[in-house]
């Protein structure tokens, strides 16, 4: 089944592209200097019927040059390549929504690191069936939705009509030159900060290599609301709201904090929070 085959005599250039398969799948490429460790990978792949591993890479660039042409949906790569590291790989091929990709080592020293460079799940060898088989079904849920709010349904996906989206169990912030696991659902709001986000936990914040429009996508299920071009609140952390006018709100949050939205996102904010005209007993105006 191997369409090509380039510099198979180096081990540095080793990459194999295989044969384009239909859409329905979703298609894996690995990226892994040990031929013994991609033959375990491609037959944990091989158990599931909706992924096809569409090529193979033992080096960094070798899996630039193939995720550049096989366009996958997910990257299985080790956290240690001959010619860079797996965080280097990472950042150049799975900076935005897809690909996604899992990071696989033969220990968890690595796993903290991972998260926070964007890694979307952390494996560590041997992996069981079991394991692998949950990583790949958070990340085909995940491409479902990702597809679904970009107006295009899954054709891969077994339920079409179930978009289901899978938030991470933690997001990994920067504080005083450490590293902070925090669940998602204490984070009260997010604000875009450049190249950064700033995670505000009370009155606490944290720093985080990522993007707003990245992690508007990955929290929606637990109820973060894009209120504004750089902010994602925490709706469970609102404490009150107030009309602003022009189609925008005030919302105060338990922690004191008041964030303004923008008109723009009115409409999905009322979405999530469906916010009513305020009664004229009190001296309100519609929204």
């Amino acid at each position: 089944m191997v369409a090509r085959r380039f510099n198979t005599e180096s081990p540095l250039n080793m990459m194999r592209l295989y044969q384009s398969w239909p859409r329905e799948h979703v298609k894996v490429l690995i990226v892994e200097e040990q031929a013994r460790t991609r033959d375990s990978l491609i037959g944990l792949c091989e158990c599931r019927d909706d992924i096809k591993v569409v090529g193979e890479a033992a080096c960094g660039k070798a899996a630039i040059d193939a995720a550049g042409m096989l366009d996958p949906d997910i990257v299985l790569l080790d956290a240690e390549l001959p010619d860079m590291s797996g965080f280097d790989l990472l950042r150049a091929v799975a900076a935005d929504a897809c690909p996604l990709g899992i990071m696989v080592s033969s220990c968890a020293d690595h796993a903290t690191r991972a998260f926070e460079e964007g890694a979307f799940d952390y494996l560590v060898m041997p992996v069981a069936a079991k394991r692998f088989d949950q990583a790949l079904t958070r990340a085909r849920y995940r491409l479902d939705y990702a597809a679904s709010r970009n107006g295009h349904p899954s054709s891969y996906s077994p339920e079409p009509d179930r978009m289901v989206p899978v938030p991470p169990r933690f997001l990994v912030g920067e504080r005083q030159r450490k590293l902070y696991p925090l669940d998602p659902k204490s984070i009260d709001y997010i604000e875009a900060d450049g190249n950064y986000v700033t995670l505000r936990v009370g009155k606490v914040e944290y720093l985080s290599r990522d993007s707003i429009k990245r992690l508007s996508m990955q929290l929606a299920d637990l109820g973060f609301i894009r209120i504004g071009r750089s902010l994602l609140v925490n709706a469970a952390a609102v404490s009150y709201a107030e009309v602003a006018g022009h189609g925008t709100f005030a919302f105060t949050l338990t922690s004191s904090v008041c964030l303004h939205s923008s008109a723009a996102y009115r409409d999905s904010i009322l979405r999530i929070i469906p916010l009513p005209a305020l009664s004229k007993r009190y001296g309100g105006i519609a929204s």
